[in-house]
C-alpha cells in the first residue's frame, strides 16, 4: 500500500504541464475515487466565486481554461471500527504548472513548476494508503487545483481579495499562490 502510494505521488508528480492541466488532474482523481470507493466533492471556479473564495480565485483567474477547483477526497471505510472517532484531514497543494504570475519566474525557476502540484499529490496517496490497509480512521483530504499563469486576467500586486473567512490580503507577489489556494482550500 505504501508502495503504491508512492508510485501514485511519482507518476502524478512527473507528467508535464501540458498532460497534468487541472481538468485532466480532475478526471484522474475521479477514476481513483471509483477505484478505492471514496466519494468526491468539486467545488469548480465558478462555483468558489460565488462562495466568496477570493484567495483561490484570484490565483486560478489567470488561467484561460477556468478548469481549476477545490476537490474533496472522503474516505469513511475505517470510520466503522473506530466509533467517535473525528476525521484525519490532509490538504495538498495542487499547481499544475506556477510561472509566478506577474511576478515572473526567472528560466532558471521555471524549470520543474509542473511539479508545484506535488503536495497534493502525496495528500491522495495518503488517502490511497489508508484505505489500502483498511486503517480505523476516516479521512478528508482537499486539495486545491489551479495554475498559476501570467494573463491579462491573473490577478496583480496590489490587488486587494477576500478568502471565504472573510479576511482580506493585500497582494504584495504573486508568486505566493501557494498561500492563496491553500487558504481557501
Amino acid at each position: 500500500a505504501l508502495a503504491e502510494g508512492n508510485v501514485l505521488t511519482r507518476s502524478l508528480t512527473v507528467q508535464g504541464p501540458d498532460e497534468l492541466t487541472p481538468g485532466v488532474y480532475r478526471k484522474r482523481i475521479k477514476a481513483l475515487a471509483k477505484q478505492y470507493g471514496w466519494t468526491v466533492e468539486e467545488y469548480s471556479f465558478d462555483k468558489l466565486k460565488k462562495m466568496g473564495a477570493g484567495a483561490f480565485c484570484a490565483v486560478a483567474q489567470g488561467s484561460p481554461a477556468k478548469d481549476a477547483a477545490i476537490v474533496r477526497i472522503r474516505w469513511e471505510g475505517g470510520r466503522g471500527k473506530s466509533k467517535g472517532s473525528k476525521p484525519v484531514a490532509f490538504v495538498g497543494k495542487g499547481i499544475c504548472f506556477d510561472t509566478g504570475g506577474h511576478n515572473l519566474k526567472p528560466a532558471k525557476y521555471m524549470a520543474g513548476m509542473h511539479e508545484d502540484m506535488n503536495g497534493s499529490a502525496v495528500a491522495m496517496a495518503l488517502t490511497q494508503a489508508i484505505a489500502d490497509l483498511k486503517l480505523p480512521v476516516a479521512v478528508d483530504c482537499w486539495l486545491a487545483i489551479a495554475e498559476n499563469h501570467l494573463s491579462p486576467e491573473a490577478y496583480i500586486q496590489g490587488d486587494i481579495v477576500t478568502a471565504l473567512d472573510g479576511t482580506t490580503i493585500e497582494i504584495v507577489h504573486t508568486d505566493a499562490e501557494g498561500r492563496l489556494v491553500l487558504a481557501d482550500t
